[in-house]
């Protein structure tokens, strides 16, 4: 039951318990309460989101905050000889992004700035994310890796405290990269925001202004599927100011991912070559799904007949046939934004391969 009753038992459990991380918990519990309770009571609406955000911020102070924290740590394993395919890609970020970093003093005789902020956008499942940690370990810098839901609180002005901590916490640990995933509900456009998103705008162009010291190493990637709603604030040169498409796999990548899935299945022998021909404008997120599609045909059959047997290239057929892609929804409706919102100039790459890609997906 939710009632003022119900709020006060649990801030009393919260004040006589011991155990800081429970303390927290019947706060944070009070402060959800608080909230449901300010919806169903417009009259107390402002009295009881006070409360709530003062009860919100006694059990953020008890709770350990391993979100940001624990965005630190790197995975040694994800290099770019880890993703196949996106060569152009790949050395493009070489360029803007490791070799700065490497050379520093190189890159400032020739007037390059080090630092400053790189958009990624191009379909879902083609490995933004990777490619941002992968940028990460080959540059051998601290990683931050924050998706929008690790900032945004329900709160007045907690998601604006959250990113300045993100930025005081790379600012402690450079050479950092911090990785923005999902950056469009985090950075969206204001003139579409509610009320208080658009703090969330402003707070990044704070914390992005402070970024401009030679003395700062800070690197910002972010990723969306949707560039169109990326505030234009945050596209300008010197925040956001570069922007990088990933797009759906080549064959040669297509062909790798194929491999690599398969390659701790029990299998028979499988046409790599003739699956990426089969799958041409599929992600990588779609070629993993056929992949389990297909493992499962096989496993289904032996929990009946008791007996195994590998997966067969007839499984891996009828997976890519049974499997549609997610691309061709996202290239249609990405032209149509872009186009509506006559933002082809800023996204080029995007208009040129829907163009390349909607016969294929046809």
């Amino acid at each position: 039951m939710c009632d003022e009753k119900a709020v006060m038992q649990r801030v009393k459990l919260a004040k006589g318990s011991e155990n800081s991380q429970e303390a927290a918990k019947y706060y944070l519990e009070a402060a959800q309460m608080l909230v449901e309770l300010s919806e169903k009571t417009p009259e107390k609406d402002g009295e009881f989101m006070d409360m709530a955000n003062k009860l919100y911020l006694k059990g953020k102070k008890l709770k350990e905050k391993k979100t940001i924290l624990k965005t630190t740590k790197k995975s040694a394993k994800i290099t770019f000889d880890s993703i196949g395919g996106l060569h152009e890609l790949k050395e493009e970020i070489r360029f803007k992004i490791i070799e700065p970093f490497k050379s520093p003093e190189l890159f400032e005789y020739y007037g390059k700035s080090i630092g400053g902020g790189i958009l990624m956008y191009g379909p879902p499942g083609c490995g933004k994310s990777l490619v941002a940690k992968a940028t990460a370990n080959e540059a051998n810098m601290a990683f931050f890796h924050v998706k929008s839901s690790d900032l945004k609180s329900k709160f007045v002005g907690e998601t604006e405290k959250n990113i300045a901590e993100l930025f005081e916490k790379a600012r402690e640990n450079q050479p950092a990269i911090i990785f923005f995933d999902e950056f469009e509900s985090i950075g969206g456009e204001r003139s579409e925001a509610a009320a208080h998103e658009k703090n969330f705008v402003a707070q990044l162009l704070t914390e992005m202004d402070g970024m401009d010291s030679k003395d700062q190493k800070i690197l910002l990637l972010a990723a969306t599927n949707e560039p169109w709603s990326v505030d234009s604030a945050l596209r300008r040169e010197g925040r956001f100011g570069k922007t990088l498409f990933v797009p759906q796999p080549d064959f040669e990548a297509r062909s790798q991912i194929f491999e690599l899935e398969m390659a701790k299945r029990p299998t028979e022998e499988i046409n790599f070559m003739k699956l990426a021909e089969m799958t041409k404008g599929f992600s990588g997120a779609d070629i993993k799904s056929i992949c389990e599609h297909a493992t499962n045909i096989p496993l289904k059959e032996s929990l009946v007949t008791k007996k195994k047997r590998k997966i067969s290239m007839k499984d891996m057929n009828t997976a890519v046939k049974e499997t549609d892609s997610i691309v061709k929804q996202w290239y249609a409706k990405a032209k149509r934004q872009v186009e509506m919102k006559h933002m082809g100039e800023f996204f080029p790459d995007l208009i040129q391969r829907a163009r390349e890609v909607e016969p294929i997906l046809l």
